[in-house]
């Protein structure tokens, strides 16, 4: 086993350890607040990035982590990023659409990334150079490998816009291409081959970082609004590939897309 596939299976392992304690609150309710950046947590997204934390310390003490409820802890060349529930509105609302991710950064480059869907018992994941694949919880060795679409023209692809409130000029997206309602699977449809594109204006690095390395290895492509690979800068552009430099110049006319 290499190095990076031992990475990997601790991502697998933390995600197990997430599914586990975020189900139990899920399953018995839990009260939400609001934070000073206006997102919401819970005491479920406290404790499995706590959990998560001690666990990576004692199993990569030299690496360093990134979460989204503590903050970073350490610095290193290799960085694990954490959102311990992503899509916490939905999670306490009780349906489906939420879960865990992890990713690990090595030298600035994404190396794998895990997201999971625990109340459907499934799992998505990517390892740099192994491709992307999709598998039910305890069962990973049946994995299927994911590959994004083969739809070329923009005029023909499916495509969605993730931003949690109105976006005038990502709305005129919809006079050219088939405008899709967004949701948090989106990311997952786009490697699957049920989406083209997915256009995130907003997101944090937790966010983005398991889904760049999930679009990429099932053959897509993400690109910022500088043209860049960056995760960091809250505007990122993901697609088949194929569609990509066409959905980009259109989104490049739009002055604040």
């Amino acid at each position: 086993m290499s190095d990076l596939e031992a990475d990997l299976e601790l991502a697998h392992g933390l995600v197990d350890q997430a599914s586990e304690i975020a189900l139990r609150y899920f399953e018995s309710g839990t009260p939400v607040r609001t934070k000073a950046d206006g997102s919401p947590v819970t005491a479920a997204d406290v404790e499995v990035e706590r959990c998560l934390v001690e666990t990576l310390r004692r199993e990569r003490p030299d690496d360093g982590v990134l979460g989204e409820e503590g903050g970073a802890v350490g610095s290193s060349r290799r960085r694990w990023i954490l959102d311990p529930i992503d899509g916490t509105m939905n999670f306490v609302a009780g349906t489906h659409q939420w879960g865990s991710h992890v990713a690990l950064e090595e030298d600035g480059e994404i190396r794998l990334g895990v997201i999971s869907r625990p109340t459907r018992s499934l799992r998505w994941w990517a390892l740099r150079g192994g491709g992307a694949h999709r598998a039910a919880e305890g069962a990973l060795h049946e994995a299927q490998r994911l590959r994004v679409s083969e739809t070329s023209r923009l005029a023909d692809a499916r495509i969605t816009v993730w931003a949690k409130e109105p976006h005038p000029d990502l709305a005129l997206l919809r006079d050219h291409v088939r405008f899709i309602p967004p949701d948090l699977d989106a990311i997952l449809d786009l490697a699957e081959g049920r989406l083209e594109a997915v256009v995130d204006p907003g997101g944090q690095v937790w966010d983005h970082a398991p889904a760049l390395v999930l679009v990429e290895e099932a053959g897509g492509r993400m690109s910022d609004r500088e043209g860049g690979r960056r995760i960091d800068r809250g505007n990122c552009r993901y697609s088949n590939g194929r569609v990509h430099d066409e959905l980009v110049a259109l989104l490049d006319r739009l002055p604040n897309a």
